[in-house]
């Protein structure tokens, strides 16, 4: 039965939304589902997935894209129809294929323009959702949790995107992120990710002191470091 349907695996490593897409998918085969079948609600999708409901969020946004979702405003996420798939998924394939430093060229202009928009339009529930995301970030530093960072870091970033208001800018920076977090996995082990986030903590101060001056200084030398290190990798031997 659909609401009593399980994943043959739960996801439970990075990268997590991929493998949540591919549960999802399963979901679609397993369960026989056609064009304009309902799936079960997010409440219910998470906790058989056992993850949260962010990162369900983003693997639907990414299946959406493909064009093997459809999300309904007020009423649900549904299999779509075939019609339209080739094109977007055909994003997905060039984004997959791209330099790294291709994608961090795109991530630095839409950061610096969340940076911008961001201090302006944020609500109270950003902010506090910023903060929790950073502590996050802290604790998994401490503990030398890469993969736990990336995740944090990534919410971070995505609730920074969420407060501009931009749904386009928003749906834009969930796919590039997607797309770079194997890349920041493997510079994280060497960067101070205690400076990532003193930076990340310049960065949520200027949000929620409405500051858009101060927000994009901390994201310029955010990449700007971000960017060092993973130039830094490759020149290594087998980099």
């Amino acid at each position: 039965m659909l609401e009593d349907w399980r994943p043959a695996a739960m996801p439970v490593r990075r990268p997590l939304v991929d493998q949540v897409i591919a549960s999802l998918n399963q979901l679609v085969e397993d369960e026989g589902l056609h064009p304009g079948d309902k799936l079960p609600s997010e409440a219910r999708l998470a906790g058989r997935l056992g993850v949260g409901r962010s990162t369900l969020r983003e693997a639907i946004r990414a299946l959406s894209h493909s064009g093997r979702l459809e999300t309904r405003q007020g009423s649900g996420t549904y299999v779509s129809s075939p019609a339209g798939r080739e094109s977007v998924a055909s994003l997905d394939e060039r984004l997959a294929n791209a330099h790294v430093v291709e994608v961090f060229e795109v991530r630095r202009a839409l950061e610096v323009l969340i940076a911008q928009t961001a201090p302006t339009r944020r609500s109270g529930d950003h902010v506090a959702r910023l903060r929790e995301a950073l502590g996050q970030c802290r604790e998994h530093a401490s503990t030398g949790d890469v993969a736990a960072f990336v995740a944090a870091d990534s919410r971070f970033h995505q609730v920074a995107a969420e407060a501009t208001g931009n749904v386009v800018l928003v749906e834009l920076y969930a796919v590039l992120r997607r797309f770079l977090e194997n890349a920041s996995v493997a510079i994280a082990d060497l960067v101070e990710l205690q400076r990532a986030n003193d930076l990340h903590e310049v960065l949520l101060e200027a949000i929620a002191d409405s500051d858009p001056a101060a927000a994009v200084a901390a994201t310029r030398q955010h990449l700007d470091d971000t960017v060092s290190l993973f130039e830094a990798a490759r020149r290594r031997p087998g980099g």
